[in-house]
């Protein structure tokens, strides 16, 4: 809900009652999604009804909410389902310059959305982390697809995630883009404690060499079809435990790897003939020459169909070997090869299709947030 409209369009159809009165009315409701538009909707009473009343809920979808308002209905929430209580432990040594050591946590009694699946809090910055955001998770302990882009956490929630739930085991797609305040360390140990991860989008979060090495040799590495890793340290020898490791890779993203010539990528590609996506924004092996010698280098029988590169490049390239620039696209730009049902710019996203609607079915909204920033 809080599709095309706009914002005062929507408030005046869909208040805070009409809302409960929908959801009360659609006892088999398995998803909900709402987008910022519509978050003076989001009250406290709403998300009662959808954590108590909605039994058959599995997908949650709150996009771009960053009201005060929307952050307070949701600690109230917090509050009624019963809050994890984290005990913080001080280190008695003087020595120690470190005087917090570590945190742990009270389990809650028993979870209220033990049958919610995919959870998505994307671009909601100002929840706060120990009292609403680690009490949301608890009470959803068996998740599959996750996504927190651009949400205020720390190592904290990873931490508690993998301790305190069951999502090592059973969490398919990971989205932590944009969440400046988690360590590299931190993501790089809670991906190997994934058993089947699928989707891990971490792109601009700065992962060391060392950290994407335990990543790309963890368990679930040759499970990966989807990783962008886009802005972290990403060197020749990173594309090569990737095209060790990650066998069933479809879509990567490596923006502003520091890759200094071109030979690595075309020996990467070609070890790679599954890839159907790859952003190459930023990478600074690609001038204009060298580009045209990469798709020259090209196999006509490659999977590859999306390319991502800075825009500057792009607008000075022509089309080659079948592929080429659509001059349509705003923030993000794509050379694509001309294939009957691919839009480049409805490739790959970094939003979790929470309700798996499909990119032309997703609200204007929606698409913007996974495909145009």
């Amino acid at each position: 809900m809080g599709l095309q409209k706009s914002d005062s369009a929507i408030q005046k159809v869909v208040t805070p009652q009409i809302l409960m009165n929908i959801l009360r009315s659609c006892t088999m409701l398995e998803a909900f999604s709402v987008s910022e538009t519509l978050e003076s909707s989001v009250t406290f009473d709403v998300l009662k009804v959808l954590a108590f009343e909605c039994k058959n809920i599995k997908a949650l979808d709150f996009c771009g909410l960053s009201s005060k308002q929307f952050s307070s209905a949701l600690a109230s929430l917090a509050e009624a389902m019963g809050q994890v209580k984290v005990v913080r432990h001080f280190n008695d040594d003087n020595d120690d310059d470190d005087d917090e050591t570590r945190l742990s946590f009270q389990k809650v009694k028993k979870a209220v959305l033990p049958h919610l699946q995919r959870l998505s809090l994307h671009k909601c910055p100002i929840i706060p982390e120990y009292s609403t955001m680690l009490t949301l998770l608890a009470h959803s302990p068996n998740l599959t697809h996750l996504d927190l882009g651009g949400c205020s956490i720390s190592d904290s929630t990873l931490d508690f995630l993998a301790n305190e739930t069951n999502v090592t085991k059973t969490l398919k797609q990971l989205l932590l883009g944009r969440c400046k305040n988690i360590s590299s360390e931190a993501i790089a140990t809670f991906v190997a404690e994934c058993e089947q991860l699928e989707v891990l989008n971490v792109y601009d979060v700065i992962i060391s060499e060392y950290d994407l090495f335990t990543i790309l040799n963890s368990p679930s590495a040759k499970m990966f079809k989807n990783l962008d890793i886009g802005s972290s340290y990403i060197t020749p020898r990173v594309l090569y435990a990737i095209q060790e490791n990650c066998t069933s890779l479809q879509h990567l993203g490596i923006a502003y790897a520091n890759i200094p010539s071109i030979s690595h990528l075309n020996e990467f590609l070609k070890a790679m003939p599954s890839l159907q996506y790859i952003d190459l924004t930023g990478v600074p092996c690609l001038t204009l020459l060298e580009t045209n010698n990469l798709f020259n280098d090209l196999q006509n029988d490659h999977s590859l169909q999306v390319l991502e590169m800075s825009e500057t490049l792009l607008k000075k390239l022509g089309p080659i070997n079948g592929w080429k620039i659509d001059k349509t696209y705003s923030r993000r730009w794509y050379y694509a090869k001309k294939s009957p049902g691919i839009k480049a710019d409805r490739f790959h996203p970094r939003k979790l299709d929470v309700a798996e609607s499909g990119p032309e079915r997703m609200s204007k909204i929606f698409q913007y947030y996974s495909f145009d920033v």
